[in-house]
């Protein structure tokens, strides 16, 4: 892996003041909602964001992120160097988010600390969110507690807690992996099960909730439930805002 140029991470510009974020969805497990999560997030930045942002799709197979979010750039993390685009876009702009891959984790992780990233942030004035989704599951819960023993308090941590299958998280809640993620000052939301249907309308149009709930195909029920729905997460993303805004 190529090292960081100096003024790639150097610390911010005067073309580029404040404080900045880095979001990553670090994640093993494919079908857990990475993507589902990032769509919502973006949703969320583009209601309550001040300043810009920019998203990355890393899944060179599906691509669900820039199917639903036209506006974010693919990235090719195959090639781990070209992780190094995120710090070069943060030249510009104060925040970014990458969405997750199955199986790149490790990528993610690595890249953190062979580029001296998380001891580098503070000079930087960068914050950085690493994001768990944990299902009701040994795996992503083994997952989880992999990350934080190698990161530890060196990020800002948020579980998302995915009720797509169940609506309860007792592996997680139980592990020792939730021990050593609330020793690190981690933050916990629930990512509520939507109703099949509307997750299938969502799809075939390739609609996120906003564009959803601007088209004449739903009927009044479904749109107050989409319009419950988005209450329900973006309250959730407002009172941990402190570790998703820069």
């Amino acid at each position: 892996m190529s090292a960081l140029s100096h003024s790639a991470l150097s610390p911010a510009s005067p073309s580029s003041p404040g404080a900045k974020r880095l979001v990553l969805v670090a994640m093993d497990k494919g079908g857990v909602g990475k993507s589902f999560f990032t769509i919502l997030f973006v949703q969320w930045l583009q209601h309550r964001a001040e300043r810009g942002y920019l998203a990355f799709d890393p899944d060179y197979q599906n691509s669900t992120l820039t199917r639903f979010v036209p506006a974010a750039q693919f990235l090719d993390i195959r090639h781990s160097e070209n992780l190094d685009r995120i710090i070069e876009v943060m030249a510009e702009q104060p925040m970014v988010v990458v969405d997750g891959v199955g199986s790149q984790q490790r990528i993610f992780l690595d890249w953190l600390e062979e580029t001296s990233l998380l001891t580098l942030k503070d000079e930087m004035n960068l914050a950085i969110t690493l994001v768990l989704i944990v299902e009701e599951d040994k795996d992503t819960v083994h997952q989880a507690g992999e990350a934080v023993s190698r990161i530890g308090r060196a990020v800002d941590w948020l579980v998302v807690k995915n009720q797509k299958t169940m609506p309860t998280s007792r592996i997680y809640d139980n592990s020792k992996a939730r021990k050593e993620l609330l020793n690190c000052g981690a933050k916990e939301i629930l990512m509520p099960k939507m109703t099949d249907h509307l997750v299938l309308f969502l799809q075939q149009q390739s609609f996120t909730i906003d564009r959803a709930l601007e088209s004449d195909e739903l009927f009044l029920i479904d749109r107050q439930r989409i319009v419950d729905y988005r209450r329900k997460i973006f309250n959730q993303f407002d009172s941990i805002k402190e570790i998703l805004l820069p």
